[in-house]
């Protein structure tokens, strides 16, 4: 197998788990993500191996012919605009976590919080104090 059929199958493979792992965001699912963490490493560690190859040699793939270079262009075109779709998505994702994170955290707290009464004069007092059971409508 030719290096360029390696990137392409390597880069196919990649964009399928892409779009595994975006279903599965879609599908409210990402504590599976985790089933896919092993594939994703191994292809991810292909992928940089195979583009440090191309790096250091360049002139393998100006012999190639241009259909050839063509379908790999856009194989890698087709990848990366998936990354940067599957990226935002994560990013979004993570937002939405750590924002209801963030607000049972701040309700704990508020909870947790002693309640701040008032002192003689209209300040508010330092000490705690319990809150009310039951207010009267009539005063």
């Amino acid at each position: 197998m030719s290096r360029v059929d390696t990137l392409l199958d390597i880069t196919r493979r990649l964009t399928a788990l892409l779009e595994r792992e975006m279903a599965l965001i879609e599908a409210k699912t990402p504590a599976r993500l985790s089933e896919l963490e092993e594939e994703r490493s191994r292809l991810s560690l292909l992928y940089s191996r195979e583009m440090q190859a191309v790096a250091a040699n360049p002139a393998e793939f100006r012999t190639l012919p241009q259909d050839r270079l063509t379908k790999l262009r856009d194989e890698t075109k087709t990848f990366h605009e998936l990354l940067d779709r599957h990226q935002r998505m994560v990013a979004r994702a993570r937002r939405v976590t750590e924002g209801i994170v963030k607000t049972i955290a701040d309700e704990a707290q508020r909870q947790k919080s002693p309640r701040a009464g008032y002192a003689p004069g209209g300040q508010v007092s330092g000490r705690a104090t319990a809150a009310p059971l039951a207010i009267n409508a009539k005063i």
